[in-house]
């Protein structure tokens, strides 16, 4: 495995991990769930997610997903909530067939869920095995950071739905990357895309009214979701009930679509 050569800086990336060839997956663990976030929650979705992020925000809730992993863990039956494991990487066309048996005729999934980690992170990887996938007819649906422009823009052919982060620095605890989201949007925009904005009692309202112009400025009818934190990992504290009816409110005054969604399979559980 090669060693990426970079510096850390504390609360952002790049961070000095090892990461995989860009050809090679990562793959962190595959299985059925109930997508608990954004506007297609309560959908049962099949989930690949990926080992491996650049970043480090506060308030990640799979820190166990930040840096590659060993071996990749597949759920067996789907849905069944037992796994099997085998070593990574996984070959594009391995992937393919360890999702076949979740993706059988009469399967609810609706769609096939990348996330992570970062799943652009691996983007020369994901060009080969995305067209493998997307020959069982179910919606391609990438989860991200919303800042990787150009890797976006190579596989973006090959995904339906883009639900990417706006990551503000008052609650993720790193560097503003608003150019990076603004760029991405725009990008994204020919596909279904939302915007989710993980939001913590830090959270500022400066940084809300940079998500709030992003957002009009590219398209005002783009649904974007305030997810009140459910605490994890560095951050502890979840916004008020006060603080969310104002955000909603600010965000409202230019934006079309504005909800408040928790991360529901928090409350489900273990589904």
């Amino acid at each position: 495995m090669a060693q990426q050569k970079t510096t850390k800086k504390t609360g952002s990336a790049p961070y000095p991990v090892k990461i995989i060839k860009p050809e090679e997956g990562n793959i962190a663990g595959i299985f059925s769930a109930i997508q608990g976030e954004g506007t297609m929650v309560g959908e049962r979705q099949l989930f690949i997610r990926f080992g491996g992020c650049p970043y480090r925000c506060h308030y990640c809730d799979t820190p166990e997903a930040l840096i590659p992993t060993q071996s990749c863990r597949i759920e067996d039956p789907p849905g069944g909530r037992k796994f099997t494991k085998i070593p990574n990487p996984v070959a594009p066309e391995k992937l393919a067939e360890l999702v076949k048996p979740f993706l059988e005729p009469g399967s609810h999934h609706r769609s096939i869920v990348l996330t992570g980690g970062e799943p652009l992170w691996q983007s020369v990887y994901l060009k080969s095995a995305l067209p493998a996938l997307r020959a069982f007819g179910r919606k391609i649906y990438l989860e991200t950071a919303g800042a990787h422009v150009d890797e976006l823009k190579s596989i973006l052919n090959l995904v339906d739905i883009v639900s990417m982060d706006m990551k503000p620095p008052s609650s993720t605890g790193m560097k503003p990357m608003w150019a990076q989201h603004r760029q991405f949007l725009k990008v994204a925009l020919p596909k279904q895309v939302m915007v989710k904005v993980v939001v913590t009692r830090a959270t500022s309202l400066f940084d809300l009214e940079q998500v709030r112009e992003i957002v009009s400025e590219v398209d005002r009818t783009i649904a974007v979701i305030l997810q009140p934190l459910a605490p994890a990992w560095k951050a502890k504290k979840p916004p008020t009930p006060a603080q969310l009816f104002m955000w909603q409110n600010l965000l409202s005054e230019k934006l079309e679509n504005v909800r408040v969604i928790p991360q529901c399979h928090k409350v489900l559980g273990d589904l």
